[in-house]
């Protein structure tokens, strides 16, 4: 199979579809323009239209993972499809473009992990970082995790020496000094490595970043505090990176990192790391792929969570699921996972007044065999289907509502005609504006800025 081929796409055609699980390429626009849409349109993209010398298909392709979104040709475009392996190999000779590409992504991830943790707490963006972090310390001391309560107090008086929670913040310190707490222990070092004990706190969220770490041995686990509760996030191991969004986009740390059990970590400084992916281009693709894990993984869960319907919720939950463990949504062989029920009802947000209702549904469903916190799913492809079938309903559901809210809006009151016309012409002109202002764009090969974008033009890419 060649490693890179050129095609014209007509306007209309499309690129692949939503979950095609066909991802052996990354796409690159040469000229023309192509649109990325989702069947849930409550997702915001990070970007919709992918322009001249930009690239799409990325995240899928190198996890292996379905297509997030369809791509598909607003006008004649030609796009450039390169196989995976030969895309990583070209960006790895080139540490300039991979730094643009991971401070790209890194930006898309951000805008999902904020969506996913604004369903409920829809003010949080207008906490200034400052308080965020005291906010994080609070938590801690008020749930007698003085440890971690210490570190995050006292990295807030460090970095917010005048703040207007320092006062507070020291006198939690006191009252944790009476439990015989008085300062932490930092991490050993053992030649470039750093050495951390058990449930030591490696950073937290809302802190600035200015190393991310690959874990030699050892166990991490990252997580988020979110009202008033801790979310585990994930638990990384050897091998595993981590703390690279915040080097990469000069943002704050958007989670926690504490050991479990002893752990041996490499540092890599932020000043240091365009040197690093120099001389060790595999750091690279682990860069690479701990980033799109994380963004498809968010993203799916993200969308799986914006249904209305409870059902719908559970089984895109369920079908996630399969997806998480590689299993192919084609297959029609049985499939075994730790659920039950109530696990199920729980993690799709499932109220008190819809659970005997959901549960009814689930328990009917021949598919589907719950037996001793199991969850046997004799056929996936069947599964995927019914999956699709209540999104399908769900979206009609919300569309239907849209369309008589406006139906509704426009009897309560409806202008002259004259008015009318002005109102509905201001109002196109305010949307135009907003579709020309710039969107998110990839990062150029032809500057070193880092703030440009990223062309990648076909002449820069052998093809031959």
């Amino acid at each position: 199979m060649s490693e890179t081929k050129k095609s014209l796409f007509k306007k209309g055609a499309y690129v692949y579809v939503e979950g095609d699980e066909d991802v052996d390429e990354v796409y690159i626009v040469e000229r023309g323009a192509i649109e990325l849409v989702t069947e849930n349109k409550k997702i915001k993209r990070y970007k919709t239209t992918i322009s001249d010398g930009e690239i799409f298909g990325f995240i899928s392709a190198l996890i292996r993972r379905p297509r997030m979104e369809s791509a598909f040709a607003l006008k004649d475009s030609i796009v450039i499809s390169v196989n995976r392996s030969r895309f990583i190999y070209l960006v790895q000779k080139n540490p300039d473009i991979a730094l643009k590409i991971i401070r790209y992504f890194a930006e898309e991830l951000r805008l999902y992990d904020e969506m996913m943790f604004s369903l409920k707490e829809t003010e949080t963006s207008l906490v200034p970082d400052e308080l965020k972090l005291f906010n994080i310390g609070e938590y801690y001391f008020n749930t007698k995790a003085y440890k971690h309560a210490l570190y995050v107090l006292t990295r807030y008086l460090e970095l917010y020496p005048t703040g207007s929670e320092r006062d507070v913040a020291q006198t939690m310190i006191n009252e944790i000094a009476k439990s015989g707490l008085t300062k932490l222990t930092p991490p050993a070092k053992s030649g470039v490595y750093k050495l951390y004990q058990d449930g030591q706190m490696i950073f937290c969220e809302h802190e600035p970043g200015e190393e991310l770490y690959i874990i030699k041995e050892g166990k991490v686990k990252i997580t988020k505090v979110n009202e008033n509760n801790e979310i585990l996030l994930s638990v990384l191991r050897e091998g595993d990176i981590f703390g690279e969004l915040a080097i990469v986009s000069e943002k704050p740390r958007n989670a926690s990192a504490i050991c479990i059990g002893k752990t041996s970590l490499l540092p890599i400084r932020k000043e240091t790391l365009p040197w690093v992916l120099s001389k060790s281009p595999a750091i690279i693709n682990k860069i690479f792929m701990a980033i799109s894990q994380r963004i498809w993984f968010t993203y799916t869960n993200l969308e799986a969570k914006l249904y209305n319907k409870p059902i719908t919720r559970v089984y895109a939950l369920i079908e996630n699921k399969l997806l998480q463990d590689n299993i192919s949504l084609k297959s029609k062989e049985p499939v075994v996972l730790n659920f039950t029920v109530e696990d199920l009802l729980r993690a799709a947000g499932v109220t008190l007044a819809q659970k005997d209702q959901t549960a009814e549904l689930l328990l009917e469903d021949t598919n589907l065999e719950f037996n001793f916190g199991q969850l046997t799913i004799r056929n996936p492809s069947l599964l995927v289907s019914k999956a699709n079938f209540y999104k399908s309903r769900d979206l009609v559901h919300v569309e239907l509502e849209a369309t008589a809210t406006k139906e509704k809006a426009k009897k309560i009151s409806t202008p002259s005609e004259e008015v009318q016309e002005i109102t509905v012409k201001e109002e196109t002109e305010e949307e135009i504006a907003k579709i020309r202002e710039p969107e998110n764009q990839l990062p150029s090969v032809e500057s070193s800025d880092a703030n440009d974008e990223l062309k990648l033009p076909s002449q820069e890419i052998k093809i031959d």
